[in-house]
């Protein structure tokens, strides 16, 4: 099966609503060897995804889009953050916008050169 534009455009939908279902779980509920030992990597992948799949949901990108695509995901961590801090046991942290940040710039990357060479 082909990826189409529309395709990609619901599965970045979909993942956006699936990262704000997770950080909507209480602290109490998510298992301690999660939070503390790979919290940074989770976040790095997590937004590498967002960043490979938001760009894929154009059919030609320019430096400049992907530019937009990267703050826009970095946006994004942003209010991530202050959701989290809204829900019992959760708290928001800098270093998961860094590391969100860092995630979403790999994966726009990434994302962008298979654009490139799709082409």
């Amino acid at each position: 099966m082909v990826m189409t534009i529309k395709h990609s455009r619901v599965l970045l939908i979909g993942y956006i609503l699936l990262i704000i279902s997770v950080s909507s779980i209480p602290g109490h509920s998510i298992p301690r060897f999660i939070l503390f030992s790979w919290d940074k990597l989770l976040h790095l992948v997590e937004y590498s995804i967002l960043g490979y799949l938001a760009v894929n949901s154009f059919r030609a990108i320019s430096k400049d889009q992907v530019m937009v695509v990267i703050i826009s995901c970095l946006g994004f961590a942003c209010f991530d953050e202050l959701w989290q801090s809204l829900i019992p046991g959760r708290f928001s942290s800098g270093l998961d916008i860094i590391a969100d940040g860092i995630g979403s710039t790999v994966g726009s990357i990434l994302g962008s050169l298979f654009i490139i060479n799709k082409s």
